[in-house]
């Protein structure tokens, strides 16, 4: 900290320095050189930023952006305004008292081969941009030989030329597209000066053992993460790196064993980064006896095997440990790491530790998160840790996928900060206790895949709430979904699928705004779909299958097309059991949220067997929109609904799933589904719908599962596209229908599909995204 102080300080020396013993110029001049870097570098202004910066201006100092002292430009700060077009820095680069240029989150582009005769810059951000090409960056930095800062993160740059003086002290290519090693190799033979290196989430190949630390005794920060990096022993040279309290050599490609001898040298290390690499063996006891800096250590995602060595003990400043993702083994949870006084974060996911969870964790009294998901645990839930003294500040409790018994204890209403309860795919039984229920502070309820029983209280949300997240599918709930949910406006994902909830859906769960994900399939819920349903406008997943729904499929489901923003459950890790057993299985299939599950035990899940033949899906959720969106999953099937099929369905333009089989719907399949233009399964089978399959339905390329069969219809089936692909059994039990892949029309019974539909447009309009 003392060191950065100093760079403060000496950055603001520096700066007076300049201002007062610089060249200036007459403020009209500075008018000019701005007006010329405006007409010659922004295409684009859509906010108008820059509207102010006009010739009339006597002085730019009162312009958006600028920055002056003693009537001379210091600082131009253009972040994140929406400026666009070729960046040309010689304008600027000729103004003598500016310091500072901060134009990151920008769409400028180009390959800043600037050259001027001298330069002030002494900061220079463009971080977040447009750049794509080769950075000629030589002949700036030659000019701007006093530059201390250069951020160019976050673009799509394939390379550098890069040639830097002394006055470097950060630089920063991360979050690029650079493959060329010998770029890295330069900035560490120049590195006598620099404090922070980052080339993060880049493309680098080569071996790490090849870089010389020789002359890095100043480097601070060294992030070559999430690279292609590979190696099977470190450089000996980055022992000389003494200041180094940042090392995160992370997600690469690195095979050894943890080089503790080498790491022990770093005296000054504070943060430790080898995640997901192929390290592998043992964690070494020396790593332990030199440990009293370290603050953070994350060795998740390689091979190691034993327990951590109780040396750690030692580590008395260490309030961040994961070690998620590696075979380790052992009682080291009460041995080593109930020792850790100053422990925030602790992560032991997916490893083989065995037994019960200790009460001694209840000495880390700091400890804000504890995941603990997919080991071996058995016993019970540990309320202990909720029954600290001093008022435990336990956010996070993760310990999905264990063998752990009992009931949900109430105690854990005393972990007052608690935000996230994940106690999925365990033994639990009993009702969910009041306590947990009305938890004021309470985001993420995920209990799903237990034996829990019990009613979901009234008194949920009745005094608002937090929640935003319901899932306890697969479970044995009961009694009725209370109208109180309607108050819990938060509610992103809701998951009470496979229980045995019966009644009526409340009526004000249209109040939902922020929902995105509604399942209660396969429960005993009776009456009507609820009409306000299509008041939730992020609605991108409704899943009410095998119910004993009755009543009208609402028109107003649609009425959220076209006003969908992405966003509400980006990057939520899920599994997705799709059903391809055809008729035989209930439902399209079953989302399940993944966090924390071994995938052999979803594959004992009851659901998983449900049907003859399924296929498991898992990753993360992502958009296929980037606005004005719609749903993407509507499944209805095995209820009573009745009517005719609305057709303002065929404007949701990004459904990719409708299953609204096995039903009493009549009428005929609507023309407007040909404007389902990515969907790809639609199963409308066991109804009693008529008429013709509409020649729309030809233009779905992308249908991949189409099931019509057992209905009234009649005619030839529309010749083209995937239509003709599918089996017989698609389209079986349809009274007159005829055509690949059925047999041949007879004379009489021929006519095309179309003829039904001659007072229908021949287009469907597509909204253009």
């Amino acid at each position: 900290m003392i060191f950065f102080v100093f760079i403060i300080i000496l950055l603001s020396c520096s700066f007076l320095v300049v201002v007062s013993n610089a060249r200036t110029l007459p403020e009209n001049d500075q008018v000019g050189r701005l007006l010329a870097f405006k007409k010659s570098s922004v295409e684009s202004d859509p906010n108008g930023f820059l509207n102010e910066w006009t010739s009339s201006s006597s002085s730019p100092c009162s312009w958006n952006g600028i920055s002056c002292s003693n009537g001379q430009v210091v600082e131009i700060n253009l972040s994140s305004v929406g400026l666009g077009g070729p960046l040309h820095l010689t304008d600027l680069m000729s103004l003598p008292t500016l310091l500072r240029v901060k134009f990151n989150g920008n769409h400028f582009y180009g390959d800043l081969s600037s050259i001027a005769s001298s330069c002030s810059f002494e900061y220079l951000d463009l971080s977040a941009n447009s750049f794509s090409e080769v950075l000629v960056l030589e002949p700036l930095l030659k000019s701007c030989d006093k530059i201390k800062y250069l951020n160019v993160s976050g673009n799509s740059i394939q390379g550098v030329v890069l040639k830097f003086g002394p006055s470097l002290l950060q630089l920063d290519l991360s979050s690029n597209t650079i493959s060329d090693f010998d770029i890295l190799s330069y900035a560490l033979s120049n590195c006598q000066n620099l404090y922070l290196l980052e080339f993060s989430s880049n493309n680098l190949t080569g071996e790490l053992n090849d870089l010389d630390f020789g002359t890095c005794q100043n480097l601070t920060v060294l992030n070559l993460s999430f690279n292609n990096l590979t190696s099977t022993e470190f450089p000996p040279s980055l022992a000389n790196c003494q200041s180094l309290n940042t090392l995160n050599i992370g997600h690469n490609s690195i095979r050894m064993e943890i080089p503790s001898k080498l790491l022990v040298k770093l005296k000054s290390l504070k943060q430790l980064v080898l995640a997901h690499n192929q390290f592998f063996d043992k964690i070494p006891s020396e790593l332990g006896q030199s440990c009293s800096t370290l603050e953070e250590v994350d060795l998740s995602g390689n091979r190691l095997t034993g327990e951590l060595p109780s040396t750690f003990k030692w580590c008395s400043s260490l309030f961040s440990l994961n070690l998620g993702h590696n075979e380790l083994s052992g009682d080291f949870l009460n041995t080593v790491i109930s020792s850790l006084t100053n422990l925030r974060y602790l992560y032991l996911p997916f490893n083989n530790i065995t037994g019960h969870i200790p009460r001694s964790l209840v000495n880390c009294t700091k400890l804000q998160v504890l995941d603990l998901s997919s080991n071996a645990f058995i016993g019970n839930v540990p309320s202990e840790l909720c029954l600290a003294a001093s008022g435990f500040p336990l956010e996070t409790m993760l310990l999905a996928s264990n063998y752990l018994t009992g009931t949900v204890p109430k105690q854990l209403v005393h972990c007052r900060n608690l935000r996230k309860i994940d106690l999925s795919f365990n033994y639990l039984t009993g009702s969910i206790p009041l306590e947990i229920w009305t938890h004021p502070n309470l985001m993420e309820l995920v209990m799903w895949a237990n034996n829990l029983t019990g009613e979901i209280p009234e008194s949920i949300c009745i005094n608002g709430g937090n929640l935003q997240t319901l899932i306890l599918n697969n479970n044995f709930l009961s009694g009725a979904l209370p109208q109180s949910i309607s108050n819990c406006t938060n509610l992103v994902w809701i998951s009470l699928s496979n229980n045995r909830l019966s009644g009526e859906m409340p009526q004000g769960i249209g109040n939902l705004a922020n929902l995105s994900i509604l399942q209660l399939g396969n429960n005993l819920l009776t009456g009507p779909i609820p009409r306000g349903l299509g008041k939730c406008r992020n609605l991108i997943w409704l899943d009410l299958n095998s119910n004993a729904l009755t009543g009208l499929i609402p028109l107003e489901l649609a009425d959220q097309a076209g006003h969908v923003n992405p966003g509400k459950v980006s990057e939520k890790q899920f599994a997705f059991v799709r059903n391809e057993g055809g008729t035989e299985c209930r439902g399209a299939g079953g989302l399940v949220e993944f966090e924390g599950i071994r995938e052999e035990r979803l594959e004992i899940l009851p659901m998983v067997h449900l049907c003859p033949s399924t296929r498991i899906y898992s990753g993360r959720t992502m958009y296929t929109f980037t606005s004005n969106g719609s749903m993407i999953y509507l499944d209805l099937s095995y209820n009573s609904l009745s009517g005719t099929i609305p057709d303002n369905l065929g404007s949701l333009n990004f459904l990719q799933v409708v299953n609204l089989g096995h039903n009493n719907l009549t009428g005929t399949i609507p023309f407007n589904f040909g404007g389902l233009k990515i969907v790809e399964v639609v199963d409308l089978s066991h109804n009693n719908l008529h008429g013709f399959i509409p020649p729309s339905l030809a233009s779905l390329s992308f249908l991949s599962d189409l099931d019509v069969s057992n209905n009234n219809l009649s005619g030839m089936i529309p010749f083209g596209g995937q239509l003709t692909t599918f089996s017989a059994s698609s389209y079986e039990n349809n009274f007159g229908l005829c055509g690949i892949p059925l047999p041949p029309c007879r004379p009489g019974n021929e006519h095309h599909s179309s003829s039904i539909y001659h007072n229908k447009p021949t287009t469907i309009r597509m909204n253009t995204y």
